[in-house]
């Protein structure tokens, strides 16, 4: 029974893979003054995994938005639509968290974070790790920086911006790069915000 459930899970992670690698060698994304190469991130992800064993976590309120926002990545047939299939075939085994943010009440009820692939997520791929966030309407993530580098897949409607500039919109499966160690945010605006990220060095 487990090594049926292990199976499953690595099929549809391996299906989410598929899709995300089409997108991620695209050549334009929000704040790339430059071809991003992606291809170390998609040499990993297409590397041999293994799954990791954990287990899916629910109860989070702000989860209750996660189907409305899967569903409006799907208005017409789309590479964004693919993906956010693709993620709601694993939604059973996500495991989800929030970022601790205590002074901001409006933050920790209206966000969720899920790792798909990495070690604290339900499938590994060596170098290469992959989450996605879903935020309530109308909630910003707190800017923050990592040294690795990061592209972001939008996957609903919302805005990201990094420093003090300007907030910019994607759109649908459009495509946003953050450097590394660049500090950055993205924000919901009147609908739920949901994105696919990709962390590699």
């Amino acid at each position: 029974m487990a090594k049926d459930r292990q199976s499953r899970v690595e099929s549809r992670v391996d299906r989410l893979v598929d899709c995300l690698i089409p997108a991620l060698a695209g050549d334009t994304a929000l704040f790339a003054d430059r071809p991003i190469d992606t291809s170390p991130l998609i040499a990993s992800l297409r590397a041999e995994g293994r799954e990791t064993g954990l287990s899916s976590a629910d109860g989070l309120p702000v989860l209750s938005l996660l189907r409305q926002a899967l569903e409006a990545a799907c208005h017409e047939p789309t590479p964004a639509c693919e993906i956010a299939n693709a993620l709601a075939a694993l939604l059973p085994a996500l495991p989800w968290y929030q970022r601790p943010e205590p002074r901001l009440p409006d933050f920790m009820s209206g966000h969720a974070n899920a790792i798909v692939i990495g070690s604290r997520g339900i499938a590994s791929r060596k170098g290469a790790i992959v989450g996605v966030t879903l935020m309530a309407p109308n909630v910003e993530y707190p800017g923050h920086h990592h040294p690795p580098q990061e592209l972001y897949i939008a996957l609903s409607d919302g805005e990201w911006r990094q420093n003090d500039s300007r907030w910019q919109a994607p759109g649908l499966g459009g495509l946003v790069y953050n450097p590394p160690n660049v500090p950055h945010s993205m924000r919901a605006r009147s609908k739920p915000l949901l994105a696919i990220w990709c962390l590699w060095n």
